[in-house]
């Protein structure tokens, strides 16, 4: 039977904008040796799919650092200290968007990847209303579109939308519509 490892130290050995990176020290259940995991500490993240008047998708374009690429996704980013992640998700969706939400409901949360990684994105599905100025990070340029369920679906089967966190928002989308 699987056993939880007992932790019996967690250090920080590298901090950088937006990780940290811990060595954890923890007992195999098994034969009791020390094993060290090195774990990126990840703020915990966001993102959220908003529709519009028409049942529309709005999506955003910008280029990603890790990749290289432009990337089609949908509004998101990481909580900050303090935040609830439905506080997060509006102040998200505004600064990159302009928009403010009517309503916001939790469709569904993932591990980011727990083999190496601490955090947890959690989707929303939004219904979006006013539309104001976005405030972009310093480094976001942003472009939005909107698009159809089947446009999106489209995306998906082309490999177009490949961040790992919107794919699996679509997929709680679709799962909670019984698509």
């Amino acid at each position: 039977m699987i056993k939880k490892w007992t932790l019996l130290k967690s250090c920080q050995i590298l901090s950088t904008p937006p990780f940290n990176i811990l060595e954890k020290e923890y007992i195999h259940p098994r034969d009791h040796r020390k094993v060290i995991a090195n774990v990126i500490d990840v703020p915990n993240w966001v993102n959220v799919i908003a529709l519009d008047e028409n049942d529309k998708i709005l999506l955003i374009k910008q280029f990603r650092f890790g990749n290289d690429e432009i990337e089609i996704e949908i509004p998101g980013g990481c909580m900050e200290a303090g935040e609830t992640p439905e506080k997060a998700a509006r102040r998200e969706l505004k600064e990159e968007t302009g928009y403010k939400l009517t309503s916001l409901t939790r469709i569904g949360s993932v591990d980011g990847n727990p083999a190496i990684m601490n955090n947890k994105c959690h989707t929303f599905l939004g219904r979006l209303g006013e539309k104001g100025s976005p405030d972009f990070d310093l480094n976001e340029i942003i472009e939005i579109e909107f698009a159809t369920e089947k446009d999106v679906k489209n995306l998906l089967r082309a490999g177009k939308i490949r961040n790992t966190y919107v794919v699996v928002a679509f997929l709680w989308y679709f799962l909670n519509k019984g698509l």
